[in-house]
């Protein structure tokens, strides 16, 4: 057994990665849609009118952030489709890596922010500073800290193809 894991370069990877991300990409739209939903109807609760100039910017900001969230989960599809049959999969693939891993990060700061939004509107700035600001805490440290954390270090200085000659010269 090789005692460090390589990027998939077996025939077929490329779709079995497209494959991953649309999974992905699946979980992620669901959860950003209903979010999406549920700040499209507050206009339409009577609670709604009470808000100040400035809540009702922060809830313009959070809106559009979950619009623009799911247009983002759209793109990787879309380059697909344009570049159908082109044998560009391995490209369309890492430009929707990167595509999903930003809207993921993105997704759990608006799900903060929506929740700092909601406790400030029924308790007021101190609570929703401190829920919201912990949320926010959390969530960067979970979704942002945390894979640089667990990554193993031998990833982030080597090129996985020295470290495989390196290994076949030791065997």
């Amino acid at each position: 057994m090789a005692k460090h894991s390589r990027p998939d370069d077996r025939p077929g990877a490329p779709d079995r990665q497209w494959n991953e991300l649309l999974q992905e990409t699946r979980v992620m739209q669901t959860g950003i849609q209903i979010l999406a939903a549920f700040l499209v109807v507050l206009p339409f609760q009577t609670r709604f009118q009470l808000l100040t100039r400035g809540e009702e910017n922060v809830y313009f900001v959070l809106l559009a952030a979950s619009a623009l969230l799911i247009v983002l989960l759209l793109v990787p599809v879309a380059i697909h489709r344009h570049f159908f049959g082109q044998r560009l999969k391995p490209e369309i693939v890492r430009v929707g890596h990167h595509i999903v891993k930003s809207v993921g990060m993105c997704a759990g700061l608006l799900i903060a922010g929506c929740v700092w939004f909601v406790v400030h509107v029924l308790r007021g700035w101190q609570t929703s500073l401190l829920v919201g600001g912990s949320l926010m805490v959390v969530t960067i440290f979970l979704l942002i800290v945390m894979p640089y954390l667990i990554k193993p270090s031998w990833v982030a200085g080597t090129d996985y193809r020295d470290q495989a000659a390196d290994d076949s010269e030791s065997t």
